[in-house]
């Protein structure tokens, strides 16, 4: 099955290394399941968020965007230093790297 020049443009870079019938199925599953399967995770993290706010009384939003939380008792500081930051660096740079390789891969 060799797929249509429009289908095998929205297959992705990828389509080309496997057969026409497995691009088939992993089309289905991204337009029929996985798209939902993303709706559902992403409502129930919203949840989740209205829970702890609503039920429990507890803030999540504000100390993930700015990054600090009050915390009862004295905890610990993490690990912040040049050293985990340049790392954090370096993984977001080969990230970049490995998803502009792959999406160069369907201009061969």
């Amino acid at each position: 099955l060799k797929p249509h020049a429009m289908d095998q443009h929205a297959a992705g870079p990828l389509a080309r290394f496997v057969s026409g019938e497995w691009v088939g199925q992993a089309t289905w599953y991204h337009k029929d399941v996985g798209q939902y399967l993303l709706y559902a995770l992403v409502a129930l993290h919203l949840l989740a968020i209205a829970f702890y706010a609503l039920v429990r009384k507890r803030t999540l939003v504000r100390p993930m965007l700015h990054g600090d939380k009050h915390l009862p008792a004295p905890a610990p500081a993490s690990r912040d230093d040049a050293a985990s930051r340049i790392a954090a660096l370096v993984v977001l740079a080969l990230c970049a790297a490995l998803a502009w390789g792959v999406s160069r891969l369907g201009a061969f």
